[in-house]
């Protein structure tokens, strides 16, 4: 039985994860696009609906000249910790505007800043730095 253009596509990505030591890799959306004969809309199909959280995996793309697709492979409870972690990093930042240690403006470029931090730091390494984060907001908030 032919496996369709979706299958193959998410057939090499998942064999690129596999031989990376840190399970990540970085791909141009249109040179696997070629690689494949199809248009790349095709390609982020398959990304967007292969790999998902629910499957697994972070994926996250920059569109543009240099742009790329990085897609991360990490592990059931890693991905329910870090769902935990970025809570309890919410909800600190929502208690902070609360006592009005920090206003609207400032929870909004918090949240963005250890948005894009998080986004671009390893799987294996967040743990570290979500509890660095955590004391860090915890000393602001008391001191």
């Amino acid at each position: 039985m032919k496996k369709s253009l979706a299958d193959r596509i998410e057939e090499y990505l998942k064999v690129l994860i596999a031989r990376n030591e840190d399970k990540q890799i970085e791909i141009q959306r249109a040179e696997l696009a070629e690689t494949f004969n199809c248009v790349p809309s095709q390609v982020t199909y398959v990304i967007a609906t292969r790999f998902t959280q629910k499957h697994g995996y972070f994926s996250e793309s920059r569109r543009g000249g240099s742009g790329f697709v990085r897609i991360s492979r990490f592990e059931e409870g890693y991905y329910l910790n870090a769902i935990r972690e970025e809570k309890e990093l919410s909800d600190l930042l929502d208690k902070l505007l609360e006592n009005r240690l920090i206003n609207a403006r400032e929870k909004e470029l918090l949240d963005f800043i250890l948005n894009h931090i998080l986004k671009n730091i390893p799987a294996e390494e967040k743990g570290k730095i979500f509890d660095s984060l955590k004391k860090a907001l915890l000393e602001f908030e008391n001191r």
